[in-house]
């Protein structure tokens, strides 16, 4: 998957951190769809030049994906929607970014559908790292 996001994310290095080998049972199209779309987004509202890392961890019961920006951030008031259907943050550094607001709220929806959740912790001016986790 980071090989194929490589390709089109030219702009940014793209780097592959921790992630063991595990199998899931999941649509891997979907699956893979909520990553290159978290991967996009983090070149889209990043710098050029800035890494996006994407990594992976497991436990017991789940699997989670994360992937690392060094882009503009989110404000806190602004996280709790962002999954929101048709949600844009309105900053003087978005208005100029091309956009529906659909992206990640389909991606909410394909983990949720498969019994996991999405998540996102960000500074604004310091990046923004979405996870999501799936049960394995």
């Amino acid at each position: 998957m980071v090989d194929e996001i490589k390709l089109t994310a030219s702009t940014h290095p793209v780097v592959l951190g921790n992630c063991p080998f595990l199998e899931i049972a999941a649509d891997r199209d979907k699956i893979s769809s909520v990553i290159s779309n978290l991967v996009s987004n983090a070149v889209k509202y990043s710098d050029k030049g800035k890494t996006v890392t994407v990594s992976c961890s497991f436990s017991p019961v789940s699997v989670t994906v994360s992937v690392k920006d060094e882009g503009m951030g989110i404000a806190p008031e602004d996280t709790d929607k962002i999954f929101d259907r048709y949600y844009r943050v309105k900053t003087e550094h978005t208005q100029h970014i091309a956009g529906f607001g659909i992206g990640l709220y389909l991606s909410a929806q394909i983990v949720q559908l498969h019994g996991g959740r999405i998540w996102v912790e960000s500074e604004t001016g310091k990046g923004s790292t979405f996870y999501f986790s799936l049960p394995i």
